[in-house]
């Protein structure tokens, strides 16, 4: 068998990231030849985490051939993957299915849990194989990244449970650590209105081509408050440069667990007024007690997709 490529999606996150390195290990350990990559450049939390625990990121890999095996972790979209249906090994991920085809039978796991790394902890507790402090550590800094620190609506028990088993094993203080690890994800600065804006957004097929949306989570409001104008105008360039028929961002604030949706046209704004309960703060709406993308942003997005012809 030819080395198996592991990967998350295109703008990987933390949670995308580790799980892809985890998986690549799992495989090692029952003999397999595979090698975790990512898809595209990483982000301050996650530099963070693996200068804090001192491990090295995969290597950068944004393409593969016809005749490499992928295993695609943290997503199961090909619009996200830098993979083809032809060469897909297999999924493991946490997202709702995208209708996913494949030329071959293929593994194949997806559950509803916060984080892709809770999946992985599940699997190697099932294959009876013990955790090292190390192992627990960038596995627990998962689980903090995706579910926000258990404050997530996409957190589930079998999240939480596994959090704190992790948690008796590692050395990390958690309240500490993931304090520092959202401050990170906080710091914008380096980068142009636009590298934010694209930095974690996500395409899906709809009918009438392609939707994105895009969001980013922070603990402070202030650098979006004081560059509204250039996130308004960036938003709708981004739409246009990547031809989406709608584009949507939203900052989602970490510490009160709202969400601001920023709509970059009339038909994302006719969108967000039919499926959203959003009070118009400016030029975003102001979505109380959301704060996940895949549970609470993405499903009304698409669902008036489906339901207007």
């Amino acid at each position: 068998m030819s080395k198996i490529i592991v990967t998350g999606h295109k703008n990987p996150d933390t949670d995308s990231v580790i799980s892809a390195l985890m998986l690549s290990r799992l495989l090692k350990k029952e003999g397999k030849e595979a090698i975790a990559v990512t898809p595209g450049e990483i982000n301050k939390e996650t530099e963070f985490v693996f200068n804090a625990l001192k491990e090295v990121v995969p290597e950068k890999k944004e393409s593969v051939t016809k005749e490499e095996s992928v295993f695609l972790v943290d997503h199961n979209e090909l619009t996200q993957s830098i993979a083809e249906k032809e060469n897909i090994y297999g999924v493991l991920d946490h997202h709702a299915l995208a209708g996913l085809k494949t030329e071959k039978a293929v593994y194949f796991r997806v559950e509803p849990l916060g984080s892709t790394c809770t999946l992985i902890c599940k699997i190697m507790k099932e294959r009876g194989i013990e955790l090292s402090t190390e192992e627990a550590d960038i596995l627990l800094a998962g689980i903090i990244s995706d579910t926000l620190n258990l404050t997530s609506s996409t957190t589930t028990s079998e999240d939480i449970d596994i959090y704190y088993e992790l948690a008796e094993i590692s050395k990390i203080d958690v309240e500490s650590f993931s304090k520092e690890m959202f401050e990170a994800k906080s710091d914008f600065s380096g980068k142009s209105v636009k590298e934010i804006i694209g930095g974690d957004a996500k395409e899906y097929e709809v009918k009438e081509g392609k939707s994105g949306i895009g969001v980013c989570e922070t603990t402070s409001l202030k650098y979006f408050e004081e560059n509204n104008k250039e996130v308004v105008e960036a938003i709708r360039k981004y739409k246009e440069e990547n031809s989406y028929d709608t584009f949507f961002f939203g900052i989602i604030d970490i510490l009160e667990g709202n969400t601001y949706l920023y709509p970059a046209g009339e038909k994302e704004e006719k969108i967000i007024a039919e499926k959203f309960s959003g009070e118009k703060k400016g030029d975003s709406y102001l979505l109380k007690g959301v704060s996940s993308r895949k549970k609470e942003i993405v499903p009304p997005i698409l669902d008036f997709y489906n339901n207007n012809e």
